[in-house]
């Protein structure tokens, strides 16, 4: 089939997701080009990006991040890259056969540019959070041709107000794929994975998940600890911050299937680029991070979370996950509070294992991709 799409993300995870469902649009025989608006992309070089794309200083998330975020982002351009990129979007206006948005109603507004009807996945939102508002259901209505929802509780909802909504599976699943690293762990050893995030919040939430580490080694010394680095992460500055967590000693390099990193009191944090496998291997996940926490639940992990000082893992934002993921997701105030649930689950492996089945059940099985993917060729073919 030929064919021309391009996808609209807002956001390292929704472009992850968006790269997923592009890989078997392109085995079709479909041209595809993309556009994040947050960051440089998280795209394979496979999928061609437009501009102009540019990190700000909250990482996306102005909103979040208070007047000050906002007025740090605004310092930086916010206002020329958000008038720069609706330039661009319009500019593609009739140059594709499909525009699809992959993320929240601002992106489907975004991608209405290029489109008059434009497909949605939608990633961020779901009825298991909160009702949709009044706003992201006049977009939904106005600029939607079709919607993927992340669940069915949500697809039912939304096509009760007559939108095209269907569930066909949460793309985020598809997305974890293990490469059998072990981490030279023996089988028996009990595993903590710390989930910093993927946003430039992501060395300062390690140095605070390196206090947790060291709390829960003080309890049950035997523990292994093992730290995922998002490729959009700078790995010598999640170094940096852990070395400034307690006095310690750095490992010499960072790589997918080394055990390299820093120790940290009593706890050696094992850094790795195999995000899979670490979550894989572990007994206990304490994250502060979006879509990486919803994927650990997914994966039948019990996760522990707690809010960090930056724009991303907010208060608000963790009361947010938690509705979502419901008992999967321990919330806690702090990293101290973090340690002492974690030291709880460590020594009850049937907590552990419920939880871990209301991970599965919340997050569902992978898929999704390549049912979207499916639907929207049908789209283009029809």
């Amino acid at each position: 089939m030929t064919g021309r799409v391009l996808m609209v993300s807002n956001g390292t995870g929704e472009d992850l997701i968006a790269a997923s469902i592009a890989a078997p649009l392109q085995a079709a025989g479909v041209t595809v080009t993309a556009y994040p608006l947050v960051g440089t992309g998280a795209y394979p070089p496979s999928v061609p990006l437009l501009g102009p794309c540019r990190m700000l200083p909250s990482g996306g998330f102005s909103m979040r991040a208070g007047l000050r975020g906002l007025g740090d982002d605004l310092a930086a351009g916010l206002i020329g890259l958000w008038l720069g990129q609706r330039r661009t979007v319009s500019s593609q206006r009739g140059r594709h056969d499909l525009v699809v948005a992959v993320g929240d109603a601002y992106c489907l507004g975004m991608a209405a540019h290029a489109a008059p009807r434009v497909a949605f996945v939608s990633t961020a939102d779901s009825v298991r959070i909160s009702e949709f508002g009044a706003l992201a259901i006049s977009v939904m209505r106005r600029s939607a041709s079709r919607i993927f929802t992340r669940d069915p509780d949500t697809a039912q909802a939304l096509a009760a107000m007559g939108l095209p909504a269907v569930s066909l599976g949460n793309v985020m699943m598809d997305l974890v794929g293990n490469a059998g690293e072990t981490f030279g762990l023996p089988p028996e050893a009990q595993v903590v994975t710390l989930l910093p995030g993927s946003r430039a919040d992501a060395p300062g939430n390690a140095a605070l998940l390196a206090q947790a580490a060291q709390a829960i080694a003080a309890e049950e010394p035997e523990v292994r600890f093992l730290l995922p680095v998002a490729r959009t992460v700078n790995a010598e500055d999640i170094l940096h911050h852990l070395l400034q967590a307690a006095p310690c000693r750095s490992g010499a390099t960072v790589g997918g299937t080394t055990a390299s990193g820093a120790t940290v009191g009593g706890a050696h944090i094992a850094l790795t680029t195999a995000f899979a496998d670490a979550v894989a291997r572990a007994s206990v996940v304490v994250g502060m991070a979006g879509t990486a926490n919803e994927q650990a639940a997914g994966l039948g992990k019990p996760v522990v979370a707690f809010p960090g000082p930056g724009a991303q893992f907010t208060p608000a934002f963790l009361q947010m996950q938690h509705r979502l993921l419901g008992e999967a997701l321990i919330p806690a105030r702090d990293w101290r509070e973090a340690a002492a649930a974690t030291v709880r689950l460590l020594r009850d492996p049937d907590e552990r294992e419920r939880r871990g089945a209301v991970g599965r059940a919340r997050m569902g099985p992978p898929g999704g991709s390549h049912l979207i993917a499916e639907a929207l060729l049908a789209m283009i073919s029809g």
